[in-house]
């Protein structure tokens, strides 16, 4: 089967999917996935760099961004970030990589322009618009890269003497479902503050 930009986007996800580490992601690991030599790899990419892009592009292909495209509705916002987050939350150790990249990739700002006319369409002023795409990607990619609830594994008997009011919130949560109830609260938020800002408030500088 021919190498092709998706199928080194898909070989590279899938060695990152099953990684520990992000030093796992190498030209050579890549070209053993898809069965070729190293070398013959480099025709198609110019090195890791370009397979970061790549992938990049393949994640980014999977953000339904038609769901707010000429849209004015404020549920269409929450559908759109949960859309997001699921395409990044699939592959949260690519999305790692990724967040540290920069933006200006014409994949990457093609996202970014929806969520701009979006929220210019909903009358949100025009030195608004960043400060809520940052806040926006903060709560997304933030939830994506790293789940809060993996941070508490340890036995409950082994919290309740030193940290007893962590134990007793853990003890009274379903911990599997805390990160999407905590995203679902976080958007919730998020479109409380899209509302105010139609009002014509402001943030407090």
């Amino acid at each position: 089967m021919a190498v092709t930009p998706d199928r080194i986007a898909a070989a590279a996800l899938a060695i990152l999917d099953e990684a520990t580490l992000e030093s796992e992601l190498t030209v050579r690991a890549i070209a053993t996935r898809l069965g070729v030599k190293a070398p013959s790899l480099y025709a198609h990419v110019s090195g890791i760099d370009e397979v970061i892009q790549i992938m990049h592009r393949h994640i980014n292909a999977t953000i339904d961004v038609k769901i707010i495209a000429e849209s004015s509705d404020l549920q269409d916002l929450r559908r759109f970030m949960t859309s997001y987050r699921n395409a990044y939350r699939a592959h949260p150790v690519a999305a790692s990589i990724i967040t540290r990249t920069g933006i200006n990739l014409d994949h990457a700002l093609a996202v970014y322009e929806e969520i701009a006319r979006y929220l210019l369409r909903i009358n949100i002023s025009q030195d608004q618009v960043l400060p809520l795409m940052a806040l926006m990607d903060n709560l997304v990619l933030g939830s994506s890269v790293e789940p809060f609830s993996a941070g508490f594994q340890q036995p409950l008997r082994s919290l309740k003497k030193s940290y007893p009011a962590i134990a007793v919130s853990i003890a009274a949560s379903k911990l599997k479902k805390v990160d999407d109830l905590g995203f679902d609260l976080g958007v919730t938020a998020f479109l409380e503050l899209v509302t105010r800002q139609q009002l014509g408030s402001t943030f407090k500088r």
